[in-house]
């Protein structure tokens, strides 16, 4: 009997999957789009499991990347201040390119361990490299990487590449040369004549504050994810001039990648051919505006007023302008205060701890796990509910996020995602037929896994919301049913409305300090595990939720939950009024 050849598959690009006469080896469950479901179920198929779905690892892991993170980023101190001829610290450059390196570090180490999962199955195989797909170019900034890496050319390239660096026995690699559909990558974005009108005048209004008022600010507010009333009332407590800063939000004209061929660390050569390899191409991949677009971007920061104060809830992650001003800012004195912009429960693995290192003062909602932080009440949550109305929906907010994994996080990421979804897909199942109709499912519209195809062709198109916000959802809701314990959870809560959690049990890892608390929403049966269990607690409720809602075991319960994850307050814009003017600037 003629034994089939197996080919590795690594990516959802068809055309790299051999012809039909193989069995193939899905790398992981990313290569098998929800889209493209009546192309792969028919062949013969095995998927590789994923190697973070063993949370022991995870945790080995995310201490190894995290050195290793530390380790890179002083090497590219000294390597970027030569580069530029700077001599700036290694908090200047943490604050500019930190955001992009401990996503690069984490992913090309979740690429390799994948490719490790295939090696370890010992078994000959066949993969095709699409030429084509090989040529990658560094993208512009973290916007455009974030893009790119939930993509298949992009990570077609980058599996392909280590596959060829590592030169596994078992895997032989064929090139193929084939026309290749670009996907689309982040650009410019294109303006009505309306909205171009209000940019201009918006940029003009900024202008002739800056000239009547004094080049220096006292504060400088940007993306706060506080409300507008709530920065006009900031505005006159604080007696300071209000600014849309509009400079931080003009698109950057980069400019070509230079030749990079020769760039390489001095003394930094690796433990291992995993930080070989990362070493190796650390410079194919870093963004241009770290690089050859950095001189100009910080030319454009210079327009921007100087501050002694400087608030952001998330504009350190992505907006390249605001990164380098602030980093030039804090390198002068000036003090960046970081604000959650979200969560209920934080994640015990996030970010590397980044916007602790990189703040003066790091803003947390609820109970602090780090003594340096500040706790204040949310700047996000405003919905409070007033009259209930009994014959309302009952709202499901969906969780979903990239099909391919992105940072060493303990957060569902990857093929994990599809484990919450298939959790949900049994809590509908088991719902009754009456309240399975009143069931609106709003999707997070973030991720790339089509989770709102999927509940359409499971439960139908009527399952799924049409609200245009989840405000709106909310206002026609009796019950709200969440699926992960983060922002959404968090405005459930504090609106009032009766809440569920329903958690995928071992992939929500939580700082330590929710231990109490969790066993507390569990005994009060507002947070579930077992979606039959969750399902039966829908039913039960479901006529009148506030009967349960307002028992006294279910109170406590929430009472606990504002103390140590929202501690709200009387009067909170009072609060943070005070809270910026006992700041020392300097």
């Amino acid at each position: 009997m003629e034994v089939k050849k197996k080919i590795l598959v690594t990516t959802a690009l068809e055309v790299s999957w051999g012809d039909s006469q193989g069995k193939i080896v899905f790398l992981g469950e990313w290569c098998k789009k929800h889209s493209m479901k009546n192309l792969w179920s028919s062949k013969e198929h095995i998927t590789i499991d994923y190697h973070w779905a063993n949370r022991k690892k995870l945790s080995i892991d995310h201490a190894y990347l995290e050195s290793l993170n530390e380790e890179l980023l002083k090497e590219l101190t000294l390597f970027l201040n030569q580069y530029h001829s700077q001599n700036k610290s290694e908090r200047y450059w943490r604050i500019i390119i930190g955001p992009w390196l401990l996503a690069y570090v984490s992913i090309i180490w979740d690429r390799w361990e994948a490719i490790s999962s295939a090696i370890d199955l010992n078994e000959k195989m066949e993969t095709y490299f699409i030429r084509d797909a090989l040529l990658r170019r560094p993208q512009n900034d973290f916007a455009e990487f974030r893009e790119a890496h939930d993509s298949d050319i992009w990570n077609h390239s980058i599996f392909a590449e280590i596959i060829q660096n590592r030169s596994p026995k078992n895997i032989q690699t064929k090139i193929i040369d084939t026309a290749l559909h670009q996907e689309p990558t982040a650009s410019k974005p294109q303006f009505t004549l309306k909205q171009s009108i209000l940019r201009y005048l918006a940029r003009l209004a900024d202008v002739c504050l800056q000239f009547i008022s004094s080049k220096n600010q006292e504060i400088l507010i940007f993306h706060s994810y506080f409300p507008r009333k709530a920065l006009i009332y900031f505005y006159l407590k604080l007696r300071i001039m209000p600014r849309w800063h509009s400079l931080f939000k003009e698109p950057i004209d980069y400019l070509k990648s230079k030749d990079r061929t020769n760039l390489k660390f001095k003394k930094l050569i690796g433990k291992n051919e995993f930080e070989k390899y990362l070493f190796q191409n650390i410079f194919k991949d870093i963004p241009i505006a770290y690089l050859e677009g950095y001189t100009s971007i910080k030319e454009t920061t210079k327009k921007i007023a100087n501050a002694e104060k400087i608030f952001t809830a998330n504009a350190y992650i992505a907006n390249e302008i605001f990164k380098i001003w602030a980093a030039e800012q804090s390198s002068a004195g000036a003090k960046l205060i970081i604000s959650s912009h979200g969560q209920a429960f934080y994640s015990l693995f996030s970010n590397f701890d980044l916007e602790d290192k990189i703040a003066d003062k790091r803003i947390v909602w609820g109970k602090k796990w780090i003594k340096t932080q500040t706790s204040m009440p949310p700047n996000k949550l405003h919905y409070k509910a007033g009259d209930y109305e009994q014959n309302t929906n009952v709202l499901f907010i969906d969780y979903e996020n990239t099909r391919y994994g992105f940072r060493c996080v303990s957060i569902p990421v990857g093929p994990l995602v599809l484990e919450v979804f298939n959790q949900n897909k049994i809590f509908l199942e088991s719902l009754d037929s009456e309240i399975l109709t009143n069931m609106r499912v709003r999707p997070k519209g973030l991720g790339s896994w089509e989770t709102k195809k999927r509940y359409i062709d499971q439960f139908g198109e009527d399952i799924i919301t049409h609200e245009s916000t989840m405000l709106k959802d909310f206002q026609k809701s009796r019950i709200i049913v969440c699926c992960y314990p983060q922002t959404s959870f968090a405005e459930s809560m504090y609106s009032g409305i009766p809440s569920v959690l329903l958690l995928k049990k071992g992939i929500w890892e939580c700082q330590s300090i929710y231990d109490e608390l969790f066993s507390d929403l569990e005994e009060a049966k507002i947070l579930h595990f077992d979606p039959k269990d969750a399902a039966k607690h829908i039913k039960d409720i479901y006529k009148n939720p506030r009967i349960w809602w307002d028992s006294q075991k279910v109170l406590l319960a929430r009472k606990k939950f504002e103390e140590i994850c929202l501690r709200t307050s009387n009067n909170p814009k009072d609060q943070w009024v005070n809270f910026f003017k006992n700041i020392d600037s300097k």
